[in-house]
């Protein structure tokens, strides 16, 4: 193989990659911070909202591609109401809110935004 040849292939394939990076995280988010966000509406729940650790089953991170204001966030279940999800968004200010939930009766209510 000729040196031009080797040259070019790599940049194509570092040129692939790059946009298969872009589109991945594009869609999906960036796992990192997907996890920050998990942890600081994890801080939030407990430090601001009282809320002990035990109460919080699962926190997962979210994003939405939809949304430059608040593209993270995460999905709440709480351990006393098992079914239900959630939402809570994490504005470019750093403020965070609780988006929407699916509970019919919910428990964990808060004033949420639209």
């Amino acid at each position: 193989m000729s040196k031009t040849f080797k040259i070019t292939s790599l940049a194509v394939l570092a040129f692939i990659l790059g946009i298969s990076c872009w589109a991945y995280f594009g869609l999906f988010g960036n796992p990192l911070k997907k996890n920050d966000a998990e942890q600081q509406i994890t801080t939030y729940l407990i430090e601001q909202k009282g809320y002990s650790p035990e109460q919080l089953i699962e926190v997962q991170g979210t994003y939405s591609s939809k949304s430059s204001e608040a593209p993270y966030g995460a999905s709440v279940t709480f351990a006393d109401e098992l079914e239900a999800k959630y939402q809570y968004i994490i504005f470019n200010n750093g403020e965070i809110k609780q988006y929407s939930h699916t509970s019919d009766y919910p428990k964990h209510e808060e004033p949420m935004v639209r």
